[in-house]
């Protein structure tokens, strides 16, 4: 059977210890990591995550346990091999890139070699070659402050590549990148772990990585706090049968990843009991719903990939059921179309031009969708309440609590469960309607 190439045990790490500022930073913590897999080190700011990719990298020694790579302890042998074992064996990716700005990008990324001994034009030639895999060739005679951060994240990339090391570290890579650079340099790290068959290990909280990783360590207040296998990677560690079930848990740590297991234990069965539809399936329709919503696939597309067999890539929903959840979705769409289209004429001028119009049109949409009747006040009353939950001088809670009002009270005299049905489709719409970027 395989050995782990990475064995942490126990580890203790103490900043400032016996001073007043003193703080336990990593707490017991264990773990087995294997060649060619993708780990992720999970955990909001201060949970531990990077001071264990530190200790794993040889230059943060425990306070107590033991750390073992490819079977040594790196805190044991002598300072000048731990250097040749960082040097070698690790590659690292910062966050904030740790370029050298008075060098060109090619000179960054061929300065480990120097190190190793290697001469100019065999730095250069390697230099160049990892440049050109990683998009970023063509500016390699400029200095780091020319580039986007995305490029300079893919040239701190290629250095940690240069020295061809078995085991990458990445701390936070993306952490200061757009969403584009983002997705450009975890694919590349992805290809080096599927390709390269190299050991990643990556600190992160950010949810959207978790699909990458082969195992998540989720990581609190110091402690390793659970394990999570993705099921759909194929696993590098090995697994005694009946010794690890793959259940809807981890389905649902990688949607909640903050929640305890007590948590997801308790969304599993709420799921259960109020709808008809698996963890999974609900997945793949969000995911129709989203192409349905930017406009990559009409209606008649989502239709079709909702009604799919689920063992062909849909969702194996009835058509009557799949026409109606794009309906109701289309026409909520509409509706709330006319609510950007205010909002934004709304935040550049700041005038209240067109609400009364838009609250009228939104009104017959609530009164058609309801099957609801109104008397000329409770018509006043429900226009009135529209336009200003529109506008934002009033919230959800506000809302519900006018329209359950007396129409002497200037609500609609709405039964609770009738203002509460009306308040989630109207939510639901302004929800989609309202773009997020005003608010900042």
């Amino acid at each position: 059977m395989a050995k782990p190439l990475i064995i942490c045990r126990n580890l203790d790490i103490t900043y400032n210890k016996g001073k007043s500022n003193e703080f336990k930073a990593l707490a017991n913590a264990s773990t087995d990591i294997y060649e060619g897999e993708y780990i992720i080190l999970f955990g909001a700011s201060g949970s531990g995550k990077s001071t264990l990719m530190y200790a794993i990298q040889g230059s943060l020694p425990p306070g107590g346990g033991t750390m073992l790579i490819g079977g040594e302890d790196i805190y044991s042998i002598p300072v000048d091999e731990r250097i040749y074992f960082q040097r070698y064996v690790m590659g690292i990716i910062f966050q904030s890139f740790n370029l050298i700005g008075s060098l060109s990008v090619l000179d960054n990324v061929a300065l480990p070699m120097i190190f190793c001994n290697a001469d100019k034009p065999t730095r250069e030639r390697r230099a160049q070659s990892l440049l050109e895999r990683f998009g970023v060739g063509h500016v390699s005679h400029k200095i780091p402050s020319m580039l986007s951060g995305g490029q300079q994240q893919r040239v701190s990339v290629a250095r940690s590549m240069v020295n061809d090391p078995k085991i990458l570290l990445a701390d936070e890579p993306t952490g200061n990148l757009d969403s584009i650079s983002t997705q450009q340099v975890m694919d590349k790290i992805d290809e080096i772990n599927t390709f390269d068959k190299r050991t990643i290990i990556m600190v992160s909280h950010n949810a959207a990585h978790l699909r990458y990783a082969h195992r998540v360590y989720y990581l609190k207040d110091g402690y390793i706090v659970r394990e999570v296998v993705n099921p759909q990677r194929k696993q590098i560690k090995p697994v005694k049968e009946g010794e690890t079930i793959v259940t809807e848990l981890e389905q649902l740590a990688r949607l909640f990843p903050y929640d305890s297991i007590e948590s997801l234990r308790v969304k599993s069965l709420v799921n259960f009991v109020t709808q008809e539809y698996t963890f999974s399936q609900l997945e793949r329709l969000e995911k129709a719903m989203e192409y349905f919503i930017s406009g990559k696939i009409d209606a008649q597309a989502a239709i079709k990939t909702i009604v799919l067999p689920y063992e062909r890539g849909g969702v194996g929903i009835s058509e009557k059921e799949a026409r109606r959840m794009v309906h109701v979705a289309g026409t909520m769409l509409n509706q709330a179309d006319d609510i950007r289209r205010f909002r934004r004429q709304y935040d550049q001028a700041h005038t209240f031009f067109g609400q009364d119009k838009l609250s009228e049109r939104l009104r017959d949409h609530l009164l058609t969708v309801h099957k609801m009747k109104l008397t000329k006040k409770q018509d006043e009353n429900l226009v009135e309440v529209i336009a200003d939950r529109v506008v934002g001088v009033s919230g959800e809670d506000e809302f519900n609590e006018r329209i359950s009002k007396s129409v002497s009270g200037g609500g609609m005299g709405l039964s609770p469960d009738e203002a509460d049905d009306i308040t989630r489709y109207f939510e639901k719409i302004i929800a989609q309607g309202v773009d997020v970027s005003y608010k900042s």
